[in-house]
């Protein structure tokens, strides 16, 4: 597969099940298939929409060789992201969770991984694809992470903090990229990459928020992702200036990030964090999301 130009169709071991790798401009196809695919009233346990809009803030070189579709004659059947360096993020159709096709052309990807370098995946539990890599030596993740749901009604819509508010200028940006990047130590973030992410599939600027202090200061920043009227969000990423943590600035924007989502019409809203983040659990859980469930992604150790 290595060497493989953008959006060249990749045989299977399978007659009917196809492997294509999918271009930035292509990725409208991938978010309208996780978008399909959400269902309704219901926390999100894998693959969504918005990871798609936040994976296209990167560069083309990473994202013209990571995305990629399964094709079931002809039907998009799985979606996948191979985030550098090793990680693959898939996501099956809920009706061919347990097709072994479809698995194994998801292995194909696998195989492309560099061998003897450790991998992840957070293959959905249960599911076919989960056991080819439980059969082919992978083995369950130590570090979990934590889903975190709230659902949402109309009232919810109601909340409003005036410190928090969508991006309205040029400096808007700066400081939302400059917040981004204090947060998060070794963010690759910049005000183009902002501008590639805003220009992509699933982005919707009433869900970008950055906050202020009194004083003007920029100190924290979230940007929530829709699925679509009925069906789950997700908060991907929020960030507190490092300067202006534990004042209730990361709560603060994630509320008014929430409040947008409820009016845009989100059942809810998911939010997946490493347990071991416990600040980031106590922000979300003050925000009145709930923990739902611990997952383990699949590791590949290194041979």
């Amino acid at each position: 597969m290595a060497g493989q130009p953008p959006g060249l169709g990749i045989a299977s071991s399978t007659v009917s099940v196809s492997v294509e790798r999918v271009p930035r401009s292509g990725a409208v196809e991938l978010v309208e298939a996780l978008q399909r695919w959400a269902p309704p009233h219901c926390y999100v346990g894998g693959l969504h929409a918005g990871d798609v809009g936040w994976f296209l803030r990167l560069d083309d070189d990473v994202v013209d060789g990571a995305m990629h579709v399964v094709r079931d004659r002809g039907e998009v059947v799985a979606v996948a992201i191979a985030e550098p360096p090793e990680v693959l993020r898939p996501l099956v159709r809920p009706d061919k969770m347990h097709d072994f096709d479809v698995a194994h052309g998801l292995m194909e990807l696998v195989d492309a991984i560099p061998a003897g370098s450790q991998a992840y995946s957070d293959a959905t539990s249960g599911s076919a694809f989960r056991s080819l890599l439980s059969s082919s030596g992978w083995q369950l993740d130590p570090d979990p992470w934590v889903a975190l749901y709230r659902p949402l009604t109309e009232a919810d819509g109601e909340y409003v903090d005036p410190w928090s508010n969508t991006l309205e200028s040029t400096q808007d940006v700066a400081d939302r990229v400059a917040v981004q990047r204090s947060a998060f130590k070794g963010s690759t973030f910049t005000v183009d990459r902002w501008h590639q992410m805003a220009a992509g599939p699933g982005f919707d600027p009433a869900y970008e928020y950055l906050r202020r202090d009194k004083d003007g200061r920029p100190v924290a920043a979230a940007t929530g992702w829709s699925a679509g009227a009925g069906k789950c969000a997700i908060l991907e990423p929020v960030g507190t200036h490092p300067d202006h943590t534990g004042a209730g600035h990361g709560k603060a924007v994630s509320l008014a990030v929430i409040a947008a989502l409820a009016r845009g019409g989100a059942s809810g809203v998911t939010v997946y964090t490493p347990v071991s983040n416990t600040a980031a659990v106590r922000t979300y859980e003050s925000c009145g999301l709930r923990q739902v469930e611990t997952t383990h992604a699949m590791t590949r150790p290194v041979t």
